[in-house]
This record gives structure tokens, sequence and C-alpha cells, in this order.
């Protein structure tokens, strides 16, 4: 059983070194339709081939702003671009087409982003509930942003995983970069943020050395069912 969408990416504490890749699939789906979905989603993944270093979630977006669409995120995760997009190029033929066909019928729309983490913390506490912050920031600036945030990493220590990177496909508006989280319960994702003066600064910090990206939204998702 895989730890989530990264047990198979077990590093230590900080490692910013290793990019780690991510596929997107934001799915719309009305409530009438949700467990029929969801079903449809499961019965899928659950009976394909799934390569070792590829891991694969499946979650709800209770919490969005109003201009979010998407009710459901389905997530491809990897630390090979390669094995990633293998994968996603394997997805064909009359079972997906099947697939494919059914779900077309029980969603609104369908989107699809793409893109990597550049630095991270805690990838072995990755929780079932997760939250992205997305920023508007120039592609001159991105490597300031992730070096501001390495820096912070210095003294802020989350309970769980912590990361930031770069959108590569689909996004408009700008958006570019984001800072996810997770945490194990909605206790935690409630009460989390600086747990003493010295990290509060340190987050003082870090939002000055930003100064140039634009906050764009925030969306949370919740676990489903993982493969």
């Amino acid at each position: 059983m895989r730890n989530l969408f990264f047990i198979l990416f077990l590093l230590p504490l900080f490692a910013s070194s290793q990019t780690l890749y991510w596929y997107d699939v934001l799915l719309d789906i009305p409530n009438e339709n949700r467990e029929s979905a969801e079903m449809l989603i499961n019965d899928y993944y659950s009976n394909i081939e799934i390569p070792s270093d590829v891991s694969i979630s499946l979650s709800r977006i209770p919490l969005k702003g109003n201009d979010f669409k998407g009710t459901h995120i389905l997530n491809m995760f990897s630390s090979s671009s390669e094995s990633l997009a293998n994968f996603r190029n394997s997805l064909t033929g009359e079972k997906w087409e099947l697939y494919t066909s059914g779900l077309r019928n029980k969603i609104e729309s369908v989107r699809a982003v793409a893109g990597n983490a550049l630095a991270y913390t805690n990838i072995d506490k990755v929780g079932p509930i997760g939250q992205a912050w997305l920023f508007k920031v120039h592609a001159k600036d991105n490597m300031k942003f992730v070096n501001a945030f390495n820096k912070l990493l210095k003294t802020m220590k989350p309970n769980g995983f912590l990361a930031t990177g770069q959108f590569t496909h689909g996004t408009d508006g700008g958006e570019s970069i984001f800072v996810y989280g997770t945490s194990e319960n909605l206790n935690e994702a409630f009460s989390g943020g600086p747990s003493n003066n010295k990290e509060a600064q340190a987050l003082q910090t870090f939002f000055e050395e930003i100064h140039f990206a634009e906050y764009s939204q925030t969306f949370t998702r919740v676990l489903v069912k993982q493969y």
C-alpha cells in the first residue's frame, strides 16, 4: 500500500535536489453524479497496471473559491518524468475508451494541469488533507520564490508534507507557482501555522522576500482513494 501520494519517494527531511513531477485532472461533477462517477473512476484505476514509481489518487475538493471549477482531482505523481509520461501515454485502448465515454456523461467539465515540485520537506508525512496556495510569478522570479521557500524551511518545521514548485502546463491568468501542504486531519489543517515566534518571524520574512508574487487563490482536497 502506497503511503498516500508519495510512499515511493521517501527522502530525507529536506531534499530540494530531487524534482517531483505531477499531472492533475480536475473534474467538475454534479452532486447527483458524484457517487457513480467515483465508482467509475475507482473501478478503472483499481484494475489497470500502475508502474511502481507512479502514484495515483482521487480526492474531493470541498473548499475552494467561487471561480474555481472542479469538485474532484485525479492526481498522478512520480519522481521520474519519463515514467509519468509513459504511464499517461499508456491510457489508451478499448477499456480506456469505455471508461472515458462513461465518465463524460457524468461530468460538466474536465481540464488537466501539470508541473513539478522543486523544494519540499516531510515527504514521509503526506496526509489525506491537502491545501494548495497558487501565485502569479514572472518566470524570471521563480527561483527567487523557491530560494525564499528553502530559507523558510530552515526555521519552519511543519507537521506534514510541505512543498513549492511550478506549473508547466495547463494554467491561465498567470498562475505559475504553488505552495502545497498536507495535514493528517481537519483539526490539524485548521490549526496549522507558525508554532512559535521564531517561526512566525521566518514566515513574515518569507512573505517579504516574495513581494513580487501575486497571491491568486487556494483550494483544499480530501483523499477519497489511493491506487
